[in-house]
């Protein structure tokens, strides 16, 4: 399918446009060709996230977790058309702005990711950017690396993502937005839940510090 509409955001993997839908508006998301890649790894990989983001929205949704419904789903064209969430900023906002509120809706997001991998889903990419707000209601978004078959070593990298982003674009409050995430998260899957994914997290972030330092220790050698 061709879309055509307003462009709003161009990224790495895909071009975000405004589209008339029916009486009102609705988003359409297009994944872009990558010329480094094989056309055909190319062609089959856009075919596979374009068809699994629409299956980790659906399955987020039943599962109870905000996010934007899905409208149609195109994987030969590679095109998601989805709500259009009007009026949200990133919670990356809500973080800088207004600090009580955030740390209500980062305990919230706990509980919803929680709920998320109860179903067996890990979103792949969380981050506060990919966290939408919109007055008191919060959506997740941008399902693109989502694993739908989710273990534990899965559900870790998405709380290790959490807390990268928190690091490196709200270092100020780290402790105090994952104390409220884990509360969140504690409430919606237990205390053994969060014990086993927190343990399963450090290995990994040790795992990249070990990674990092072998990368670097030529430059003392």
């Amino acid at each position: 399918m061709a879309v055509e509409g307003r462009l709003l955001f161009r990224g790495a993997e895909a071009e975000l446009y405004l589209v008339t839908w029916g009486d009102g508006v609705a988003l359409a998301k297009v994944r872009v060709e990558k010329p480094y890649r094989h056309p055909a790894i190319d062609k089959r990989l856009r075919w596979r996230r374009t068809a699994t983001e629409a299956r980790a929205i659906r399955g987020a949704l039943e599962a109870g977790v905000p996010a934007p419904a899905v409208y149609l789903v195109d994987p030969p064209s590679y095109t998601i058309v989805m709500e259009y969430v009007e009026g949200a900023c990133k919670l990356a906002d809500i973080v800088e702005r207004e600090f009580e509120k955030a740390k209500e809706l980062t305990a919230r997001l706990g509980r919803y990711v929680a709920r998320l991998h109860k179903a067996g889903i890990a979103h792949g990419d969380l981050t506060t950017s990919n966290v939408l707000v919109r007055g008191d209601e919060l959506f997740l978004i941008d399902f693109g690396l989502a694993d739908l078959r989710a273990g534990l070593r899965e559900k870790a990298v998405d709380l290790h993502l959490f807390l990268r982003s928190l690091e490196s674009t709200h270092p100020h409050v780290v402790e105090v937005m994952m104390e409220s995430f884990l509360e969140g998260y504690r409430e919606a899957a237990g205390q053994e839940a969060v014990r086993e994914l927190v343990a399963a997290m450090r290995e990994i972030r040790l795992m990249g510090r070990y990674r990092e330092e072998r990368r670097t220790a030529w430059r003392s050698a």
